[in-house]
């Protein structure tokens, strides 16, 4: 809410703010962080987040975890596919006038990979504390997967197609809508009840 006050305002602070940290992060530019960040940012782009909902989603589905593949596909094909092209348009926030170190079109607020990437890998590790006994092995995906939510969500930045409110702004929102959709499908329970959300004995 913040971040969408200092948008809409064109807050001094903000535009401060996205100044020091495109700074910070695309300093220096070099032929191998492009190269890094040009395949990284890849992960976050929509047909790949579709093919890994899809994938995901049937895959639960078919082990009959039906909570965890709802709670998967409605984050990933909802909250991040549909829910931030309306944020986009109603918002309608220019990209940066930069050079852009890799294709981008449409708008810049609230960004669409950090949200993707968020809400995918989010909810992967979410799922992964819910169904994956041994410790070690949660300890391993939930670190990998949040080095790329990460990774990723500053590969938008140092290829110029996105502020660092943008990201913020999508990142945050993405794990509000998290904690929210882990409360309602799952309510904090450890070991998740199969039967579906709208099922009544």
């Amino acid at each position: 809410m913040i971040l969408l006050l200092g948008q809409l305002t064109d807050a001094t602070w903000y535009q401060q703010l996205d100044q020091f940290g495109t700074h910070v992060v695309r300093h220096p530019v070099t032929t191998e962080r492009t190269w890094f960040f040009r395949n990284i940012t890849r992960l976050g782009n929509v047909k790949f987040t579709m093919v890994v909902m899809i994938v995901f989603s049937l895959g639960l589905w078919w082990q009959k975890k039906y909570r965890g593949a709802l709670f998967f596909f409605i984050n990933v094909g909802f909250f991040a596919l549909v829910v931030n092209t309306v944020l986009k348009r109603l918002i309608a926030r220019p990209r940066p006038v930069i050079t852009h170190l890799v294709a981008a079109g449409g708008f810049s607020f609230p960004s669409g990979h950090a949200m993707n990437v968020t809400l995918m890998f989010g909810s992967l590790i979410i799922l992964c504390n819910l169904y994956v006994d041994r410790l070690h092995l949660r300890a391993a995906f939930d670190t990998l997967l949040t080095l790329l939510i990460i990774t990723i969500c500053l590969s938008r930045i140092y290829l110029g197609v996105h502020f660092p409110t943008d990201i913020l702004a999508g990142s945050s929102l993405a794990w509000f809508e998290l904690l929210v959709s882990r409360r309602l499908f799952f309510n904090n329970e450890a070991t998740p009840n199969e039967s579906l959300p709208f099922h009544r004995k």
